[in-house]
């Protein structure tokens, strides 16, 4: 099974994005001049003496540059899963520069760091060029999970100090429930994140086609009940780019959006190689600080994948999958 996970770093962007319930705003952050976490102390309580879902304070996700990993609980069109991995440190290639800023998306680079002489095992190429150590996984002790449909208790995998868990029903909770995940025995150890559980995500259409200078509309189910969400658009088109760009839309849960024409064209001029790919998320995001400037998050969502197509474009593995009079570059998987 492949989960998809925030450690392929498509990341949130900074966006105060109001409650549908009129409560407080998500805060999410990015980069070293953002800082993620709001200062709401809001701490009213729900009839069974626990935060109410409706103003539980959400820091939004960390920023990258303390992002040391996260967990997320994902109902998609096929199953529902918990996963998580945390580290003692920054992996140098998540932090992404951003490119483009157009009303509610921005566009986001991934580095490639480079190192000469290169760098011996257990270390890594920073973005300086600096060879630093590797962040290693933690042992986080017993993480539990409470609010969903059924209770969830992981203790880590190893090698790897991965948590998971893939028996869940989907969708795995009732939209509105507090979530809350806690650590106990292990490394940072307390640590405690809160989500609300997302209505299923319900898209129009999830076959998008890309034209350059054109905007890309996209339309969903508004949330029926006031329930504290965003959402959350991403778009690849460079999948083999040495150092390859996305978008990233955070939207109000509203049911209507649209990504702005200059940010597709910038972003189809940043190169277009392999399977276009991109997602819609509705979700909310809570975020703690650990260890010495670290910081861990929680993302709650109802995901749904896209049929991207870009207008006179062809992505292939072999000639037969090209127009006539074109052959297909395997390496870069389009036809030219």
């Amino acid at each position: 099974m492949v989960i998809p996970f925030r450690l392929e770093p498509i990341r949130m962007t900074t966006l105060l994005l109001l409650a549908a319930c009129g409560g407080d705003p998500i805060d999410t952050g990015k980069g070293a001049d953002d800082t993620a976490g709001d200062t709401d102390t809001d701490t009213d309580t729900d009839d069974t003496g626990g935060p109410d879902p409706a103003t539980v304070p959400l820091a939004g996700e960390c920023t990258d540059d303390a992002h040391w990993g996260a967990f997320a609980i994902d109902s998609n069109e096929d199953y529902a899963y918990v996963t998580g991995s945390i580290s003692n440190g920054v992996v140098p290639v998540s932090v992404l520069t951003q490119m483009m800023e157009s009303g509610d998306c921005k566009i986001w680079r991934r580095e490639n760091p480079f190192c000469d002489p290169s760098c011996d095992p257990g270390y890594t190429c920073d973005l300086s060029g600096e060879c630093v150590t590797y962040p290693t996984t933690q042992d986080l002790g017993v993480v539990t999970v409470d609010g969903l449909s059924q209770p969830v208790s992981m203790e880590a995998v190893t090698p790897g100090y991965t948590y998971f868990d893939t028996s869940l029903p989907n969708p795995p909770w009732t939209p509105g429930s507090l979530l809350t995940l806690d650590t106990s025995g292990g490394a940072y150890d307390p640590v405690r994140l809160y989500g609300v559980a997302p209505a299923a995500l319900a898209p129009v259409s999830m076959d998008w086609v890309i034209n350059p200078g054109q905007p890309l509309a996209v339309a969903w189910d508004a949330p029926a009940s006031a329930v504290r969400t965003e959402l959350v658009l991403n778009l690849r088109i460079d999948q083999h780019g040495l150092t390859p760009s996305s978008i990233e839309c955070v939207f109000t849960d509203d049911g209507a959006a649209e990504v702005p024409s200059d940010v597709i064209e910038e972003l189809m001029g940043y190169g277009v190689t392999g399977f276009p790919a991109g997602d819609l998320t509705r979700r909310t995001a809570d975020s703690s600080a650990i260890g010495a400037g670290g910081c861990i998050d929680l993302v709650a969502s109802s995901s749904r994948l896209a049929h991207v197509e870009i207008d006179g474009y062809t992505p292939c593995t072999r000639d037969p999958d090209c127009p006539d009079g074109q052959t297909c570059n395997e390496a870069l998987e389009r036809c030219e």
